[in-house]
């Protein structure tokens, strides 16, 4: 086999796995309403989720009550008896500053074994975000557990029970989930717990975080048939971030289980357009299948104690290979050990040099860091010229995928320019043949410089041009460019091999993702090492090339999954991962070629200024991709005074009617205790709307302590209530509509600067009853806020105007269309 055909074999191969690999990683195909009957079927799961996202159904709304009343009557119909846990709850750990609390209608739908050793609970919420019709979260989640559960009602009876739990109030602080855990009888039967969720529209169900002691569970979502997608990559991520879900209360409950998601899409998260219409219904598909495969499959396990031990795992192709996490530190040593021997052989045989090892690893971490910093200024460029995309809170795109695309070529692009350095720097190393010979660069290679380095400066001076051909005429370079490849494929697996061993230790569900190539790698150069030093065979061109296809099969879906994860505001990060990556690969497969940086770099680089270009053209706000907006109008009833608010970066022509882009920006905690920076405020038409009452149920003295009994209420019922304690309170005991808290809560809220904060969804008629220990003659100072989701009390009939290319700011991200009532008293 020739050179140039070993090449081409390699690069076909390497597009072959790479595509191979994103087929495995994608989500099936969604099945039509006419499947077989015991199989999940996403089309007859679509009919659920039209009736549960018709519109946003927040905790309370008339819209929640009837798709409570939905699940209760489907459940019912398909032969189950349905429970409705309804009682008042709060979360007093959820948040630093605040404690939330609604009252929720947990939907229970128990299908009892034949000879049951444990529960198998099955979790998703029914509630949305006052701003969005949640097709993705959590319609799709609760629609593929109703078409479960009709599912296994074809079938015999599982031995242990199956619990399909719809949970409410997870948006509103994970409430209905608590509630459940904490206070259900059957909570304490729970052996393990299935949880789906969504952060997006599209994509992918991953298994994103297992309980702890996870392995055994691994093992029977390996043998179970589901075609999950999982990584321990996803575990380590998400437990360094700040995000929970209804999953978070059951590990604080001490119980186990997995954590399913999808995430692409994000721009729809939370938004007006997460509906039916943007909905990927492979995603559903997706859901339903792993959610049937594990119920059937731990539905007949014995669900016998195991020992406590975490997994490494990771989708290789159709397999999802699993090892114990104890293996991790083992693993990495070796692939360590493999590299140093391979380094070794390379230096014995005089075809590796210590100078070029350095150069090769030191080429890795430049193209990380140029790379990162060729991105950092790109989407600057973007955004300067998109100036659209600055004015989105989520920090991210409609089309991203143009932009990760371009991105992603930019970053090769100045992997395979910084690489080119490299070779160009030790060309002029090994060419150098005789003492006073200072030859540093051929003929020419100033302008392959400037095409190689794309923009890099040049390493060394115009000076320094050649004259090493008078020197030892007919002295052939010992390192022709097919060896000087080899010594950038040495260097980035040294690197890799010294991450993995720091992965093992730090991080070991991360660490295959480096100690695997890095030992493949290590056995495939240590092969062609023993070949000729004068030219390397195509064969052994070939097996450097093939060593890198589990890298390909490991990364290239994490690559996406990464960058859809962090959103584009976050791609340099994304890029000091990806480049590395990148910086192994390129080497091991392409680098014999000759001028990669004017043949790949420049027109990689060509290319992604089209992707990015595209994306500029694509991302443009319309009705099916809206631009979000803020508005709200705040009353202050005890001054008479009112206000319109806005949270956005810039004011566009609809906000800027209540709002001018030159209106002051504040800090408003009176209003927006939560909210994290300045608003624009400015002077609104006073309207005087009802304001929260406060009533004194009970006031006495004993002790030295003052017991002090107030309900809150919201004359017009407004979803939420927001009640504040003036700053400094010294609060010696709370409870909140009946449930206490505990003292480390009220602790927190007395030292809460400002004062601390109390968010009640669905106040219960009477009013939400507050019980206070104070010291003796100590004053409560409080301050109501009721909360509407809507401009629809507001004077000028704002919602009415706004525009179909505008919608209200996804809720969580900014203020969205509100309307706040406070008022303050002492008591």
């Amino acid at each position: 086999m020739s050179p140039r055909i070993a090449s081409l074999a390699a690069a076909v191969l390497t597009a072959l796995t790479a595509a191979l690999a994103l087929h495995f990683a994608s989500a099936p195909t969604a099945l039509p309403a006419t499947a077989p009957p015991e199989v999940f079927s996403a089309g007859r799961a679509r009919e659920h989720l039209a009736r549960i996202a018709a519109r946003p159904h927040p905790v309370g709304s008339q819209a929640h009550r009837e798709v409570r009343e939905y699940l209760v009557d489907t459940v019912r119909g398909m032969g189950v008896t349905p429970e409705v846990q309804t009682t008042a709850a709060i979360h007093p750990d959820m948040e630093e500053n605040s404690i939330p609390g609604a009252t929720v209608h947990n939907v229970l739908a128990h299908v009892k074994g034949q000879d049951s050793r444990g529960v198998i609970a099955i979790v998703a919420h029914y509630d949305s975000v006052p701003t969005s019709p949640g097709a993705s979260d959590d319609g799709a989640g609760v629609a593929a557990m109703l078409e479960t559960l009709r599912a296994l009602r074809t079938g015999p009876p599982l031995r242990n029970d199956v619990l399909f739990l719809f949970t409410d109030a997870e948006e509103t602080g994970l409430v209905g989930a608590r509630a459940f855990a904490f206070h259900h009888p059957l909570a304490e039967q729970v052996s393990v717990v299935l949880n789906f969720e969504a952060r997006g529209s599209q994509g992918p169900s991953l298994m994103f975080q297992p309980g702890p002691g996870n392995r055994w569970l691994i093992q029977h979502l390996a043998r179970s048939g589901a075609p999950a997608q999982a990584s321990s990559l996803f575990d380590e991520v998400y437990r360094r971030l700040q995000n929970d879900t209804d999953f978070t209360v059951f590990l604080q409950r001490g119980k186990t289980g997995l954590n399913f998601g999808f995430l692409d899409g994000f721009m729809r998260y939370h938004a007006r357009t997460d509906d039916l219409a943007h909905f990927g219904l492979d995603s559903l598909q997706h859901h339903g299948e792993v959610m049937l495969a594990l119920a059937r499959h731990l539905g007949d396990d014995a669900l016998e104690p195991t020992p406590p031990e975490d997994a490494v795992y990771f989708n290789a192709g159709p397999f999802l290979v699993h090892h114990p996490a104890t293996w991790a530190p083992p693993i990495a040593l070796l692939a360590l050990l493999a590299v140093a021997a391979a380094l070794v052989m390379g230096l014995r045989r005089g075809r590796l040099r210590a100078s070029g090892l350095t150069w090769g690893a030191g080429a890795v971490l430049a193209a990380a860091v140029a790379s990162a910093a060729a991105v950092q200024a790109a989407w600057w460029g973007v955004l300067r010229i998109d100036g659209g995309l600055g004015v989105l809170p989520q920090g991210d795109a409609y089309h991203g995928g143009f932009f990760i695309a371009g991105l992603l070529a930019l970053t090769l692009s100045a992997v395979v320019g910084v690489q080119a350095l490299f070779l160009r720097r030790a060309r002029v190393e090994e060419r150098v043949a005789g003492a006073g010979v200072q030859a540093l660069f051929p003929r020419g290679a100033l302008a392959e410089e400037r095409v190689a380095g794309a923009g890099v400066q040049a390493l060394f001076p115009r000076g320094a041009l050649p004259e090493e051909r008078v020197a030892g005429a007919g002295v052939q370079a010992r390192f022709p460019r097919g060896a000087l490849a080899e010594e950038l494929v040495a260097g980035a697996l040294a690197v890799w091999a010294v991450l993995g061993v720091a992965s093992a230790f730090a991080a070991p569900g991360l660490s295959y993702l480096f100690s695997v190539p890095a030992l493949v790698g290590a056995l495939a150069l240590g092969g062609r090492l023993r070949g000729s030093p004068e030219q390397p065979s195509a064969r052994g061109r070939l097996l450097l090339a093939v060593s890198a296809f589990p890298a390909l099969m490991l990364w290239v879906p994490q690559v996406l999954n990464l960058y859809v994860a962090l959103t584009l505001a976050l791609a340099p990060v994304a890029t000091l991962a990806v480049a590395p990556w990148l910086a192994l690969l390129w080497p091991q497969v392409f680098a014999p070629m000759a001028r990669p940086g004017r043949t790949v770099a420049l027109p990689v680089l060509a290319l992604a200024c089209v992707l990015l270009g595209v994306g500029v053209v694509r991302e443009r706000f319309d009705a099916s991709d809206p631009r979000p907006s803020s508005v709200a109008y705040a009353v202050d009833a005890n001054r008479g005074e009112a206000y319109w608010l806005s949270s956005d970066f810039e004011v566009d022509a609809w906000a800027s009617r209540f709002v001018s882009a030159d209106a002051p920006a504040r800090r408003l905690d009176s209003y927006l205790p939560r909210f994290w920076r300045d608003v624009r405020v400015a002077p609104a038409p006073h309207r005087p709307l009802p304001a929260p009452s406060v009533r004194v149920s009970r006031d006495e003295t004993r002790d030295g302590l003052r017991r002090l009994v107030l309900h809150v209420e919201s004359v017009e019922r407004a979803p939420l209530l927001q009640v504040r304690f003036g700053a400094g309170t010294p609060l010696r005991a709370l409870t909140i509509a009946g449930q206490p808290v505990d003292a480390s809560a009220v602790a927190r809220l007395r030292d809460v600067p400002g004062g601390g904060l109390l968010e009640y969804w669905d106040v219960p008629p009477g009013g939400l009853p507050l019980e206070l220990t104070v010291p003796e003659g100590t004053k409560v100072q409080l301050r109501a806020t009721a909360v509407r989701f809507d401009l629809d009390q507001a004077p000028g009939t704002p919602a009415a105007q706004r525009p179909e290319d505008t919608m209200p700011v996804p809720f969580g991200f900014a203020v969205t269309d509100e309307t706040l009532v406070s008022v303050t008293g002492e008591y």
